[in-house]
């Protein structure tokens, strides 16, 4: 490991310590730190290479994300062809992709260096609207936006009619994102390590549609049927596109995975425990 990048959020409060503290650790262990440009006006140390955003990734061999969830997701978009391994410094109220703690961040530094810590493979989704294609590492959601009517979703796995149904919308979620939009809507936890997706409906008008996990090597493809055209594509919680009525939209498993590195040494089971409160009866003493 030679480059670490840094990506965050200059807006976000208190960034600039932080940052400056990285910096300071960083260089007290010879390690090599490129920032996105937009931290340029909160860090003035000299040493430190500033690159576009879009251009992080390739100079970097690890790419450093401070914040929450939402940075991320974000850096995940950047390195998504590159490959490029992912280090997720926990800033927000729940961090559930993080795999370090901001008050760790000189043995987090040490460890990177060594290459001391387990690199995560995790499945990733692309889909197709019209002429272009978009990346989700958590979930694409086809949905209305604010108007109260409901609007018909159709979906087919494979060119196999799957689902149709009155509602709110549709996620198409990885095993990453099963503990996210989905699991809101009702959908199943996948563990991380699955090559399948999940297909959640959002307020069916129905008794009988259930989520449904899906082979990673089929596809879904959606279609949205309404007399307005108030309904748009998120990526990962982004607006990408909105569609029109009776446009469909192509997801499938994405050829490229994301890398998560993770520091803490926490299995899945404990992160649910941990983040989620999964299956904890607070009558009883809590193991860690």
């Amino acid at each position: 490991m030679k480059r670490i990048g840094i990506l965050a959020y200059v807006e976000r409060d208190g960034i600039g310590p932080i940052i400056q503290n990285f910096v300071r650790l960083a260089q007290d262990q010879g390690i090599e730190l490129i920032l996105e440009e937009p931290l340029r006006k909160i860090c003035a140390f000299n040493r430190v290479t500033f690159r576009p955003t879009a251009e992080l990734a390739r100079f970097s061999d690890i790419v450093v994300a401070l914040g929450g969830d939402g940075t991320i997701l974000r850096a995940a978009r950047l390195v998504e062809t590159t490959q490029k391994p992912i280090l997720g410094v926990n800033l927000g109220r729940l961090g559930f992709l993080a795999g370090a703690a901001p008050e760790e961040l000189r043995e987090s530094l040490g460890r990177l260096k060594r290459g001391d810590y387990q690199l995560e493979e995790r499945m990733a989704l692309e889909a197709e609207i019209g002429n272009r294609t978009f990346f989700a590492l958590n979930e694409f959601v086809i949905e209305k936006r604010v108007l109260a009517r409901l609007v018909q979703v159709k979906s087919w796995i494979s060119d196999t009619p799957f689902s149709s149904f009155f509602g709110n919308g549709i996620i198409v979620s990885t095993p990453t994102g099963s503990t996210s939009y989905s699991l809101s809507a009702g959908g199943p936890i996948l563990h991380p390590d699955l090559r399948a997706f999940i297909v959640t409906p959002i307020c069916a008008h129905s008794l009988s549609l259930r989520p449904a996990v899906i082979p990673g090597n089929q596809s879904i493809t959606v279609q949205v049927i309404a007399e307005h055209s108030d309904f748009m594509v998120t990526a990962d919680g982004q607006i990408v596109s909105p569609i029109q009525p009776e446009e469909r939209v192509h997801i499938r498993q994405a050829d490229h995975t994301t890398r998560l590195i993770n520091l803490q040494g926490l299995s899945f089971y404990q992160l649910l425990r941990r983040k989620l409160d999964w299956s904890l009866d607070r009558r009883e003493p809590q193991e860690s």
